[in-house]
């Protein structure tokens, strides 16, 4: 049995998926059954909260490996802190900790609270394995309504780029680690095939998407305003917009081939994976 925390987000869900079609049991830990709820029968379910230490333990009673995705607000560290607790009280199962390409050089707060977290995980006794993505494609998503109601991206990064993947590369990445023994004690980076700026995935996107589409440059203060005004935290806020100030310095260009190493494919272009979830951005 294999247990996935995270389960209904980008990569939690690819996850379920990857392990289910390798034939694994796999059970979802999940604070609402209902968003779970379309896996039926295919999946165990445990409910519970990562806040809740007594939640936990119950979820990972005959579990081989745990994949852990805790939240990207500072008390991120009071989940994993929690979730080892439980882990080495029910099996020490192995636990696969989905942290940031950012936490091998903590120069920004954000890098830092995810190498705080690998480092408590690293000094618990448990056998580990560290998945650190770089930018996800899924990103591209919070265009989504600028480009229906304006066909406008708004840009804090800059001419920047990154080398962004897939939540689907980064899952099979994970699902490898929880699955073998191979890549105990390791920390995976893991970045998509192409470094690519912010203009480079707009006009990608709007070839995709057939339409043209405009790209407005815009100070990092107003993504962090934005931010703020969806309701993150401004401590978040501010920790993005320091990584944000990052990769418009060009310090966010890192690009490895983890993902065809660990998986034996290739990962998905940018413009294939746009290809695949088009009517993110339309609607449709």
């Amino acid at each position: 049995m294999y247990l996935v925390t995270g389960a209904t987000g980008n990569v939690g869900k690819e996850l379920v998926e990857e392990l289910l079609a390798a034939g694994e049991k796999v059970r979802v830990f999940t604070r609402d059954e209902r968003k779970v709820a379309h896996w039926g029968a295919r999946v165990d379910k445990a409910v519970g909260d990562l806040a809740r230490q007594d939640t936990i333990a119950p979820a990972l009673q005959g579990v081989r490996a745990a994949f852990l995705l805790p939240v990207a607000e500072a008390d991120g560290i009071d989940h994993v802190r929690g979730f080892v607790a439980a882990a080495q009280a029910s099996g020490a199962p192995r636990v696969v900790l989905l942290s940031s390409i950012s936490a091998g050089a903590p120069e920004v707060e954000l890098a830092r609270r995810h190498a705080e977290r690998e480092h408590f995980v690293r000094s618990s006794g448990l056998r580990w394995t560290f998945v650190r993505p770089g930018t996800f494609m899924s990103n591209t998503f919070q265009w989504a309504r600028s480009i229906r109601a304006e066909r406008v991206v708004y840009n804090p990064h800059g001419d920047g780029k990154t080398a962004p993947i897939a939540p689907r590369d980064i899952a099979a990445v994970a699902a490898r680690a929880m699955t073998t023994e191979e890549l105990v004690g390791q920390a995976l980076e893991v970045t998509g095939p192409e470094l690519l700026s912010t203009p480079d995935q707009v006009e990608i996107l709007a070839r995709v998407l057939g339409t043209p589409l405009r790209r407005v440059d815009v100070p990092v203060e107003a993504a962090r305003r934005r931010m703020i005004e969806a309701g993150a935290p401004a401590s978040l806020a501010m920790a993005v917009g320091e990584l944000i100030e990052r990769i418009r310095a060009g310090k966010g260009a890192m690009q490895t081939d983890t993902v065809e190493r660990v998986t034996g494919r290739k990962p998905r272009t940018f413009e294939a994976w746009a290809r695949e979830h088009a009517p993110a951005w339309t609607g449709g």
